[in-house]
């Protein structure tokens, strides 16, 4: 009798333990969901790439010292940190978790290494080898809005198109059949420039499936911030222009053929083309600009601190200068020194 008492008992607790340990599980595996108007980077930086992801006292960045492996600093460039080996852009930062596309397969080995495949992918901050694939596609342009990722896609069945996914890896779906670069959320919308028939600014409300015509003006890369959308205007020489969203009202802001811009508190920073091509900013009601260098540059990203960017053509050396001090350009060496001493270990 007690035999079977002891083994009933036994039985109870290895139940005990199978029950407590799927509790764990689950609870290791749950997503903690985003609040309402959480988005992912600026629009800006995803314009330019996603290089550079500033959340939560870090800056996230794709180290090209490092095959565009993903580190992490500090804004005033300590404490840098590698996290992820795979090759990463248009980088997503909200909460517990990093969200980017995966172009390559890095350069690194081990628990932390990611089998080489193009995709979205979802990341822990604080344990980066917990990689997620979201899906598996050829695109690009990621975009993290409140619990949803938007991005573009290239299918054999249905083309290029405009995708999106829960942050849990749930709810696959097609939001629009033509191309899209997901990069700028205002209020509960995205804001894009339809490729097709014109360059007129629409506007997706956030869950919905039907985009609407917001302004019928030709515009390339808008940053729609409160009333005013920033955007290069493609009919007026590519020019840098501000549009009022409710009197339609233009305001040049630089007269150059503009190829890229970005925007901080108080610059557009903006790329210019032509016969001496120009780096230069302009404060934001157009009242003030200056060179930051001569030549034609990209992958302009802004963090707190610093303008980051690379010569057309070249993924090194990062240069930078203060976001909003006065123009000082110098070399990224924090983030060669991080890799030289990674590449030692």
């Amino acid at each position: 009798m007690k035999r079977k008492v002891i083994t009933l008992f036994s039985v109870i607790f290895i139940i005990l333990v199978f029950i407590c340990t799927g509790i764990i599980v689950n609870i290791n595996k749950r997503i903690t969901l985003n609040p309402e108007g959480t988005v992912g980077n600026t629009a800006g930086n995803l314009y330019n790439g996603g290089y550079f992801c500033e959340d939560d006292g870090y800056v996230y960045f794709s180290n090209p010292y490092d095959n565009y492996a993903m580190y992490r600093m500090r804004p005033n460039e300590t404490e840098l940190e590698k996290l992820i080996e795979t090759e990463t852009c248009s980088i997503n930062a909200a909460g517990k978790y990093l969200y980017f596309y995966q172009t390559g397969s890095g350069s690194g080995e081990g628990f932390g290494y990611v089998i080489s495949t193009t995709g979205v992918y979802r990341a822990q901050k604080e344990k980066p080898h917990n990689i997620t694939c979201l899906d598996k596609i050829l695109g690009e342009s990621v975009l993290l809005a409140d619990n949803t990722i938007y991005y573009n896609a290239s299918t054999q069945s249905e083309g290029v198109c405009l995708k999106r996914v829960d942050i849990t890896g749930e709810n696959h779906e097609t939001v629009l059949n033509y191309q899209v670069k997901p990069a700028c959320v205002s209020g509960a919308s995205l804001y894009f420039c339809k490729p097709i028939e014109n360059g007129h600014l629409m506007s997706l409300k956030l869950g919905s499936k039907s985009a609407n015509d917001i302004l019928a003006e030709d515009i390339y890369m808008p940053i729609v911030e409160g009333n005013n959308v920033y955007c290069i205007d493609i009919h007026n020489n590519y020019a840098l222009v501000r549009f009022d969203l409710t009197s339609g009202e233009k305001q040049v802001l630089a007269q150059e053929r503009t190829d890229m811009f970005n925007i901080s508190d108080q610059y557009i920073y903006y790329q210019t083309s032509g016969e001496t091509p120009q780096l230069k900013r302009v404060t934001k009601d157009g009242s003030y600009s200056e060179v930051i260098a001569d030549g034609a540059y990209n992958r302009i990203n802004l963090t707190s601190q610093y303008a980051y960017f690379c010569k057309f053509g070249a993924d090194t050396p990062v240069y930078k200068t203060p976001v909003n001090g006065a123009v000082s350009i110098t070399t990224f060496d924090a983030a060669f020194q991080a890799a030289a001493k990674e590449m030692k270990k």
